[in-house]
């Protein structure tokens, strides 16, 4: 039997990375060194990889950071299970998953801000959190605001759009 994921706020906010990633490994895949930093001092800080198993791709621009851990993994896809009641309250922990989604696959273009892909499932968690958003292969986020209030303190990238 598959332990729990202790959820803290750091937790949830690589939880939030991990979902927007491939799934074959824990990874992240992102243009911005801070988002990669971040990754991996989560997971050498909070999960206890070590530094030499944590590997880097170069593809386009883009860095990818992952690592292999079958129990970790695990974990994560049991909290993925259960997310929508992990996540129902606007709080720390809600605002660091979305801030990790976000981080992983969301930005700002001239239309306002967008998720690239977002699971039906994690669109639920939005607009119950008072996120409203439409579209589906860019979600686009209808009421900025609400995103910003919630993930402005957790989010390396809306830091950066907000200067």
């Amino acid at each position: 039997m598959t332990q729990k994921l202790r959820l803290t706020p750091k937790t949830s906010y690589m939880l939030g990375m991990y979902v927007q990633g491939t799934r074959e490994r824990i990874g992240v895949t992102s243009k911005s060194e801070e988002v990669i930093e971040r990754f991996v001092k989560l997971a050498m800080d909070e999960f206890g990889i070590e530094s030499d198993h944590i590997l880097f791709e170069q593809n386009e621009g883009a860095t990818t950071a992952f690592f292999y851990n079958s129990k970790l993994k695990r974990r994560f896809d049991k909290a993925l299970e259960r997310r929508e009641r992990l996540f129902k309250y606007r709080n720390e922990y809600s605002g660091n998953y979305i801030a990790g989604m976000f981080d992983v696959s969301g930005g700002k273009d001239r239309f306002g801000l967008y998720f690239r892909r977002l699971e039906p499932t994690d669109a639920l968690i939005l607009e119950k959190l008072g996120v409203h958003t439409t579209g589906r292969a860019r979600v686009r986020v209808t009421h900025a605001g609400e995103l910003i209030t919630l993930i402005r303190e957790y989010s390396l990238v809306m830091s950066n759009i907000i200067r």
